[in-house]
């Protein structure tokens, strides 16, 4: 597996960033339109939509330009991550078991810090950036730690999947658990900006196709490693 590990890491970060700004661009690119609209004081009844669902991005070909570059290196990273966690784990690995993984990176990325902080267009109400930066890495970091101890460590019940001659007992659940949980009992760091310009229903609009293209993303990079890592019979490491 480890001879196809890096083509098949370049060939699924690439494909990631590809679907990702594509998703950019369709779903999101107007909505931040719209929004720079509003965050410079004008009325929502005043807004014209651009016709078509790829004028916005075309028209900004540099911006996507740059945003493909952006998501495509970030999807070798994460696809880098999720390769050496496939081959640490040490099972076999197909499509299935990358379409896994993609969930849980997802997971532990985009989904568990949304709880705390939901992706937002331009204008909407920030809290300090320093603040957010901080406790966005706190709830990546712990999330991804109680996954590992929750679900790749071994199965429940079972021996350790990881070769480190750990017993899986209760304790990795529960620490697991509670490292899940840590971020959002800390809590997140409130706005002191009391109001906005963005209608509520933008706001809901934003956050939820940011997740749905993030999870089209991770999953593109899960399946497309576990299929191709996979190709070729399962073979010892």
């Amino acid at each position: 597996m480890t001879k196809r590990l890096f083509p098949a890491i370049l060939i699924s970060g690439v494909a990631g960033g590809i679907v990702v700004s594509i998703m950019h661009a369709a779903l999101l690119a107007p909505l931040m339109d719209f929004a720079e609209f509003l965050e410079m004081g004008a009325r929502v009844e005043d807004y014209v939509a651009p016709q078509g669902i790829f004028t916005i991005a075309i028209s900004n070909l540099e911006i996507l330009l740059n945003t493909f570059a952006f998501d495509t290196l970030t999807g070798l990273a994460f696809a880098l991550i999720i390769g050496a966690g496939m081959v640490f784990q040490g099972r076999p690995v197909n499509l299935k078991i990358g379409l896994i993984w993609g969930f849980f990176g997802w997971f532990a990325f985009s989904l568990a810090p949304a709880f705390g902080q939901p992706p937002m267009p331009p204008g909407a109400a920030y809290v300090d950036l320093e603040a957010r930066q901080i406790w966005w890495w706190l709830c990546v970091a712990s999330t991804s730690a109680g996954i590992v101890l929750l679900v790749f460590i071994g199965d429940w019940g079972g021996e350790c999947t990881i070769q480190a001659g750990i017993r899986n007992g209760w304790w990795p659940k529960v620490v697991g658990a509670l490292l899940v949980l840590l971020p959002h009992i800390i809590g997140a760091p409130e706005s002191t900006q009391t109001a906005s310009n963005i209608p509520a229903h933008l706001l809901r609009d934003f956050a939820f196709y940011s997740l749905i293209s993030t999870f089209c993303f991770w999953q593109t990079i899960g399946g497309a490693l576990g299929f191709m890592l996979g190709r070729g019979g399962q073979d010892e490491i």
